[in-house]
């Protein structure tokens, strides 16, 4: 993420990109017009006979045709300004100039019959001499046009002009397709896949991924859609699951309603017929109706609870408690039962104040649900531990039994509502509710309840967080 590009900084390059390419197009343009221009425009230029053009050096090749051919010729002349040698047919009788002689040749007056143009020159033997050039002014003739238009010339030019501007609405467009497509595998096509990512979002596909290369701004977008698009998906499968869950609520709650109203409507029906005569009889189906009305009216009020729990704006009322001295009471009361269930019972608590922020009243029950069970569901001679570890920013509340223990099968879904330790779901047995319920008044503590069965034993865990910190 540190070292991908940003969009601003991969539109500046490829703009520099496009711009660079443009104008090298354009130079190169430029240079293949004035060529295709130069080799089909027709030879207009007038024959140099400047003096400076013939004699480069003195030797025998000096070209003297031009000159000829307007009936000049030219004179070589040492350091002392004298004629040593004539290139064409020379017509006056001049073997030698003084300084002012030559200067007043320059002057165009109509005493000088001759144009004229003098270079000077190195000889071979290192000397310099001068290169006269005359032309007599009668072979001349100097006329000014001004032409408007060539037909050849106009015709050449838009000729070239034209196979210049198709050459460059090529190389234009073929840069632009370039530019396109470089900006589309950077920008473009990663646009066109996050779309494509909220469609399948939108259409309840939570399952599918972004996964493409692109710019620090978009791998952003890139991560935080797929972190949304895995949390949706999470959401989706929580919310089955909690259909599920109270799908099958309420098929156990119908069934465990059904079953004790059902004995209670029949022994009602038989007290009310009069088929039970005996007065000890009575009394028995009369004791057994208050036991089912008072099972039916405690799993009533365990799902009233539970749904509470459940609610998010569930009210908890905490304050700054000795949650070992609330232990030592719990232990306290638990202790006779178990004596009288000939369990070995035994708590470890510190001895000092461990102050906690919970509500009593909801604690005291997860705790008395995890220790019911136990006495419930173990057989004699049973060793059961109650344990309160105090550490740095946590304490840790332990109920330990060395009984039967939980199955295999039964372990994952033991904080799951309506399971219970008896397979058959006895109707004599508990709710089933009592460690979902200790489950979520846990977790509105912020705190966490696990079931650790590493050691052999059946080990319940409470940890909830000390005052200041959180778990």
């Amino acid at each position: 993420m540190r070292h991908k590009p940003k969009i601003f900084d991969t539109l500046v390059r490829n703009y520099i990109f496009f711009s660079l390419t443009v104008g090298v197009s354009v130079f190169f343009l430029l240079l293949y017009f004035v060529e295709r221009t130069n080799q089909q425009m027709p030879d207009t230029e007038t024959p140099q006979l400047k003096a400076s053009e013939i004699v480069l050096q003195y030797d025998a090749n000096i070209p003297s045709k031009t000159l000829e051919a307007f009936h000049g010729w030219l004179e070589i002349l040492d350091e002392n300004l004298q004629i040593v040698d004539v290139k064409g047919n020379k017509v006056d009788r001049t073997t030698s100039y003084s300084e002012k002689e030559l200067n007043s040749l320059f002057y165009d007056v109509k005493d000088n019959p001759y144009y004229v143009s003098i270079a000077p020159f190195r000889t071979n033997g290192g000397k310099t001499w001068y290169g006269l050039v005359k032309i007599p002014k009668d072979n001349i003739s100097m006329d000014f046009t001004v032409n408007d238009e060539k037909e050849e010339i106009w015709i050449v030019f838009w000729q070239s002009l034209s196979e210049t501007g198709l050459l460059f609405a090529l190389l234009f467009g073929i840069n632009v397709y370039v530019y396109s497509r470089w900006t589309a595998v950077k920008i473009t096509n990663p646009l066109n896949e996050i779309t494509s990512g909220i469609r399948s979002i939108a259409g309840g596909r939570y399952h599918e991924r972004l996964h493409f290369k692109a710019s620090y701004e978009l791998v952003q977008i890139q991560e935080n859609f797929n972190l949304m698009a895995e949390k949706l998906e999470n959401a989706e499968k929580e919310k089955l699951l909690l259909e599920e869950s109270k799908q099958r609520m309420l098929v156990h709650i119908s069934h465990d309603l059904k079953t004790p109203i059902t004995t209670i409507q029949g022994y009602a029906k038989a007290l009310q017929l009069g088929m039970i005569e005996e007065e000890s009889k009575k009394q028995r189906t009369i004791s057994l109706i208050h036991d089912k009305a008072q099972l039916v009216a405690e799993l009533i009020d365990d799902v009233f609870e539970l749904f509470k729990l459940d609610s998010s704006d569930y009210p908890l009322k905490t304050q700054a408690v000795d949650i070992a001295e609330f232990i030592r009471e719990i232990a306290a009361e638990y202790y006779d039962q178990f004596e009288d269930k000939q369990f070995s019972f035994e708590y470890e608590i510190p001895s000092w104040e461990v102050i906690v922020l919970f509500n009593r009243k909801l604690l005291y029950r997860a705790i008395s649900n995890l220790l019911s069970n136990a006495l419930k569901y173990n057989p004699k001679e049973t060793h059961v531990r109650v344990a309160l570890i105090d550490e740095s920013k946590e304490i840790r509340i332990e109920v330990v039994d060395n009984g039967i223990g939980i199955p295999d099968h039964w372990r994952d879904k033991v904080f799951d509502a309506f399971v219970r330790g008896d397979a058959a779901r006895k109707s004599d047995g508990g709710t089933g509710l009592g460690l979902t319920i200790a489950k979520h008044i846990v977790e509105k503590h912020d705190g966490c309840l696990r079931l650790n069965t590493s050691d052999g034993t059946t080990r319940f865990e409470i940890t909830l967080p000390k005052m200041g910190f959180d778990v």
